[in-house]
């Protein structure tokens, strides 16, 4: 939020996503690394016996949080779990044991991926993520209004949930919206709803690329 208002927008915050923490299964042994994709991992593998464990994650912004809440050794991939992936064999060719800390139904591809090559993974859901039902308030009023002249998406549940909620006028005026995607796969999601008046893909898959991509207001 302060980031966007520092190029001179008015902004709005429009959470679509309720988050769940859920807790880590007992029995979870004692990994040899932490990977996690998302931020939201972070509660529930907050073990202090475990903060001189390596955390590997996606993002700097959860490299942040990981080493605020007490993990020592924290190596971030900037991008995604693929970017991650390519990390973890390059920085553990011994292998071992991974615990893999994901919300539910997501995982399973990185889990199959990384066990062909050749590590042990634990792949744990410790939160779980639920759609919101309308636009906050603020944000639909003012979208109703026509007041909106860009919209940042920074996942494609959040694009899909987004498209879920809206009214006919709300779609309707999207004609006159820019939408900001952190990747392809946010972009194709939002295709599939109602016509924008532009869609824009952020160069990198981080916040600093989907700022560049909106650009200061005028």
């Amino acid at each position: 939020m302060a980031a966007v208002g520092g190029l001179g927008w008015q902004a709005i915050a429009a959470p679509l996503l309720h988050v769940e923490t859920l807790a880590l299964a007992r029995g979870t042994p004692r990994p040899d690394a932490i990977v996690l994709t998302s931020g939201q991992a972070i509660a529930a593998v907050n073990r202090p016996a475990w903060h001189d464990v390596p955390c590997y994650v996606v993002g700097h912004a959860t490299g942040e949080r990981a080493r605020a809440v007490g993990f020592a050794h924290v190596i971030t991939a900037a991008g995604t779990a693929d970017d991650l992936s390519a990390l973890l064999r390059a920085a553990l060719p011994a292998r071992g044991l991974l615990l893999l800390a994901v919300g539910r139904g997501y995982g399973h591809d990185m889990a199959r991926a990384l066990r062909a090559e050749g590590f042990r993974v634990v792949r744990r859901c410790v939160y779980a993520v639920s759609p919101a039902r309308r636009l906050p308030p603020q944000a639909a009023q003012a979208l109703g209004a026509g007041q909106v002249a860009a919209i940042l998406f920074y996942s494609t549940r959040t694009a899909q949930a987004f498209l879920a909620v809206l009214g006919a006028s709300q779609a309707a005026r999207l004609r006159q919206v820019v939408a900001v995607a952190m990747s392809d796969g946010v972009a194709a999601a939002l295709a599939t709803g109602p016509a924008w008046r532009a869609i824009r893909v952020a160069g990198r898959p981080d916040q600093a690329a989907m700022l560049a991509c909106l650009g200061e207001a005028r």
